[in-house]
């Protein structure tokens, strides 16, 4: 599922009901919002606000995730198995910033409001394990990875990999955040980003939800700051529907029509054999084996270069390759070409056996 984030402390409810119907329009189903930063010196209207959201967005059809911290049962006077309090405020899933013991989890999934639990991912221990020998629902059970605002302190993909996947071999549903380029308002006065993995942090919002698609890690993806201009919104609903990776290519102008057709009008598929040095497409030495392909373009091969086997390499001709390791040149290889700087964490990303297209690629102008 497609979620925004929303912090009505900071906003009012005209706005966050134009962004919500902004983001309803492109098929996002899912509200983030926090109950960490309610503002000490009117704590009222900070709940006021997050009540008065909440509510619309549930009346516009969203699910909503609400994240405390154990703190804030005794801030409610309830007890954590107590979840009435969030579900008049209209709250879906209330997320546990930091948790309990296990036990106290699993008992919380059992609540008579039909509220999920969800676990903070973030944090590579047993705790799932434990949630779940205490009996646990799973039906009412999910995680999420926390988004990082100081720069530098974002996951890195291992440990991104490792959380997430613990969750997927107990089929649990989860997400993770990625950030808007263009909004301001964020939970936190320090504000560097609102991201999940730090590879993300400075990259256009359509490449992070591109990496997120293709690594098919997790759920459901959080645009973790607000309000991202339609623009990013729709860029990242593109990708969440997107049937098949896409990685961004700068061609060479000395590139043949055909090297160009070969490469962006047919789509590839990365070898099951594969190897160390490249991913190898070899659907073009059956379609294209009687074009002209001449040697020319010839120079030692860089990661993440684009190339074409030449018309001097025997049956291996019209085979597209891109470069994950560097190589000496050799007068049978063509190098047309590179994987856009910005997307070269994708091609780690591609599956064996996997189809992928070649798109040129383009910056984006982000509006805010």
């Amino acid at each position: 599922m497609l979620c925004i984030s929303l912090y009505p402390d900071k906003t009012t409810l005209q706005e966050d009901e134009a962004y919500l119907e902004l983001a309803r329009s492109l098929g996002y189903g899912r509200v983030f919002t926090s109950f960490l930063q309610i503002n000490p010196e009117d704590p009222r209207r900070s709940v006021m606000r997050i009540r008065e959201s909440c509510s619309l967005a549930r009346e516009k059809g969203f699910e909503v995730t609400l994240d405390i911290h154990p703190l804030v049962f005794d801030y409610i006077h309830a007890e954590p198995t107590d979840l009435r309090y969030f579900y008049e405020m209209g709250v879906t899933t209330v997320r546990l910033d930091a948790g309990f013991n296990g036990r106290t989890e699993a008992a919380m999934t059992h609540n008579p409001w039909g509220i999920g639990i969800e676990l903070n991912m973030s944090n590579d221990n047993p705790m799932l394990d434990l949630v779940e020998a205490y009996g646990a629902d799973a039906q009412r059970l999910s995680g999420s990875c926390n988004f990082y605002p100081q720069r530098y302190t974002g996951m890195p993909l291992d440990a991104f990999r490792s959380v997430a996947e613990r969750y997927r071999s107990h089929h649990m549903r989860s997400a993770a955040f990625i950030t808007s380029q263009a909004a301001s308002v964020s939970p936190w006065p320090v504000c560097e980003g609102n991201c999940t993995l730090e590879m993300h942090r400075d990259l256009p919002i359509r490449l992070q939800a591109r990496h997120l698609k293709m690594l098919n890690l997790v759920d459901d993806w959080i645009v973790g700051n607000a309000y991202a201009p339609e623009t990013e919104l729709a860029a990242v609903a593109e990708e969440y529907r997107r049937d098949r990776p896409v990685v961004g290519v700068v061609l060479d102008a000395e590139a043949s029509e055909a090297e160009r057709e070969l490469l962006l009008g047919h789509g590839q598929r990365y070898r099951g054999d594969c190897s160390p040095y490249m991913i190898r497409s070899c659907e073009g030495r059956r379609t294209f084996g009687n074009r002209p392909l001449p040697a020319h373009l010839n120079r030692d091969v860089k990661r993440g270069d684009v190339l074409v086997l030449n018309e001097d390499y025997g049956q291996y001709r019209a085979e597209v390759q891109m470069a994950l390791l560097d190589r000496p040149a050799d007068p049978r290889v063509n190098v047309v070409g590179h994987v856009a700087e910005d997307e070269l964490p994708l091609i780690d990303a591609l599956r064996r056996y996997e189809e992928f297209d070649l798109v040129e690629a383009q910056t984006e102008v982000v509006v805010a």
